[in-house]
């Protein structure tokens, strides 16, 4: 897949890529920088009905499923509130700041009774999709569920062209720009390497 930037519209080989219009947004935006998210659920469908509710007061630019399916939700023009409370390198308030995109996955687990992974919602995920390791921010380990190399190609791809539409001055996670708030996108997102990628850093 071939992605850029176009008045704003992720294209995909040529071609807009669905949009899925959100009514959370904001007035003009002029990002420097790229946050990353999880979702918290199985699959993007859940967060792009939500982010359609006028009720959320949330939305992203993008989400992009398990699969790599990428589904755009507000202009890369126009503030997204996918940041809430959050500061970074003297700036406050990064919705006003950056392009956000949730991907979908299940963030952190705990296991039930029955010994499966579960995350917030009860909802299952499979033992061979799951790594216990502990967040940068904590000091206890937790279940943590994989992101696919669908996914992780789909960032890096569209991080590239947003970052030379746009010029980021860094990628982070919301964990970087809201800490001991928020966890994602967790230690199981590859995000030096990715961040790397999508900078040109070596």
């Amino acid at each position: 897949m071939v992605f850029s930037v176009n008045n704003h519209r992720l294209m995909a080989n040529g071609a807009p890529a669905p949009f899925v219009a959100s009514p959370n947004r904001g007035a003009a935006l002029q990002p420097l920088y790229l946050i990353l998210h999880y979702t918290a659920g199985l699959r993007a469908d859940g967060a792009i009905s939500w982010f359609q509710n006028p009720a959320a007061q949330a939305s992203a630019h993008l989400v992009i499923d398990r699969d790599g399916a990428t589904t755009q939700m507000v202009e890369f023009n126009r503030i997204a509130w996918h940041a809430g409370k959050s500061s970074w390198s003297g700036l406050d308030g990064l919705n006003k700041y950056s392009i956000g995109i949730e991907i979908a996955n299940a963030g952190r687990l705990s296991k039930g009774a029955d010994g499966k992974w579960r995350n917030w919602a009860n909802n299952v995920v499979p033992d061979a999709d799951v790594i216990v390791a502990t967040h940068k921010h904590e000091n206890t380990p937790a279940g943590w569920q994989r992101y696919t190399a669908d996914q992780i190609e789909a960032v890096i791809e569209i991080g590239v062209a947003l970052h030379q539409k746009y010029g980021f001055a860094d990628v982070l996670g919301h964990e970087d720009v809201s800490p001991g708030r928020k966890v994602d996108t967790g230690p199981a997102f590859p995000m030096g390497s990715v961040a790397g990628k999508i900078m040109g850093r070596k």
